[in-house]
């Protein structure tokens, strides 16, 4: 889907207060090596929320190198048989440090483009108590601009233990709201 139309299905859904003051851009580096990308949120122009391929990824793979070598794990051993490597203990030791390091950026609040293109759509797809329920840190993010939130319900939510990034869109709505 084109972007230009992620991006107005998305600002459609934006409460009266912040329509017009929430705007979501995104850029694509062409000329570095895979055309890495950078998605981000500004409120009354300044950002509040990046996601950018190349602030995550450098850092992503600095963390892994780390858990590599604090773990000690051994690297995949050869078999002539693709499906016996797939499912070597050595591999999944691998993947679990490659997710852990990815889930301690995200949870600093670092997001790869990826995730916020994905959760933008999804977003846009689901009913607003699906995306108040999500797992996904960003798709709760995002609801909290929803004009399907009324005040009444914006003040009975409880995101003490929430992810900041939820806890900081959930502020910008409130502020808006004048609540």
């Amino acid at each position: 889907m084109q972007f230009s139309k992620i991006k107005k299905r998305y600002e459609s859904f934006l409460c009266k207060k912040l329509q017009g003051r929430v705007k979501l851009y995104a850029t694509t580096y062409r000329k570095a090596h895979d055309n890495p990308a950078s998605i981000w949120l500004t409120l009354d122009k300044q950002k509040i929320l990046n996601a950018d391929d190349l602030s995550f990824i450098v850092p992503r793979n600095i963390l892994y190198a780390q858990l590599k070598e604090q773990h000690t794990l051994k690297p995949i051993p050869y078999n002539r048989d693709f499906n016996v490597m797939l499912g070597s203990p050595e591999r999944r030791a691998l993947v679990d440090a490659y997710d852990l390091a990815e889930a301690t950026l995200m949870d600093r609040g670092n997001f790869e483009s990826f995730y916020l293109y994905e959760a933008i759509i999804h977003y846009t797809q689901f009913p607003i108590e699906e995306s108040l329920l999500s797992e996904n840190v960003l798709i709760q993010a995002l609801s909290m601009f929803d004009y399907r939130i009324g005040k009444r319900r914006l003040q009975n939510l409880n995101i003490d233990r929430a992810h900041p990034t939820i806890q900081q869109f959930y502020q910008i709505r409130c502020e808006a709201e004048g609540i």
